[in-house]
């Protein structure tokens, strides 16, 4: 019986065509992941935004304070390499920047709309991540730095968000100390609380 043996440039061949499949398949989206991403400002309805997007990073560059980047293979072929907004790199300035995303992008996929109209998410507390809610510490920094007055505070000293107030700018989050930020901005599709609710 012939004993099979299999060289050192099979062996690598067979690991690349391996990681290749593994590759494919999450690009086809067998391990996509199934949460909404946050958009720059003036993004149209998801499915319109992905059929416009070219992909080509003019917003991601022309970005001022450098909150945005393309999203990776973990979201799924059809959203890989558009633009998302991560709070945590930082916050959104909209409103100083004049829309720089949207004036980069060359086929309108991202619209310059008026200030007052954007909303990027709602920002939601994790409670038991957050100091002041899960061990009554006296921790506001995500009040401190909302312009827009969308957090309060209750008579324990705990923060709560306004959705209505909420623009999504992503300032608290940025600022949170927790190690995981304990308030994150959730798309408006993925938000728990509907406008006009607190959490």
């Amino acid at each position: 019986m012939r004993k099979l043996a299999l060289s050192r440039r099979e062996f690598i061949a067979g690991l690349g065509a391996g990681g290749g499949t593994l590759l494919l398949y999450a690009l086809m989206g067998g391990t996509g992941s199934t949460e909404a991403l946050l958009r720059p400002p003036g993004a149209q309805d998801e499915n319109a935004f992905l059929a416009r997007c070219l992909r080509c990073q003019a917003c991601v560059r022309a970005c001022l304070t450098a909150c945005l980047e393309p999203a990776p293979v973990e979201f799924g072929a059809s959203k890989l390499w558009t633009p998302r907004f991560v709070p945590r790199l930082a916050k959104c300035e909209f409103e100083l920047c004049d829309r720089a995303c949207a004036k980069a992008c060359p086929v309108n996929a991202l619209q310059d709309i008026p200030v007052d109209r954007i909303k990027l998410g709602i920002a939601q507390i994790d409670k038991p991540k957050c100091l002041a809610w899960e061990q009554g510490l006296l921790c506001l920094v995500c009040q401190e730095c909302c312009t827009y007055l969308a957090i309060t505070q209750d008579r324990k000293s705990r923060p709560h968000v306004d959705a209505n107030k909420c623009v999504g700018c992503g300032a608290c989050e940025n600022i949170c100390i927790a190690d995981s930020a304990a308030i994150r901005v959730l798309s408006l599709s993925s938000a728990s609380s509907p406008p006009g609710s607190t959490s």
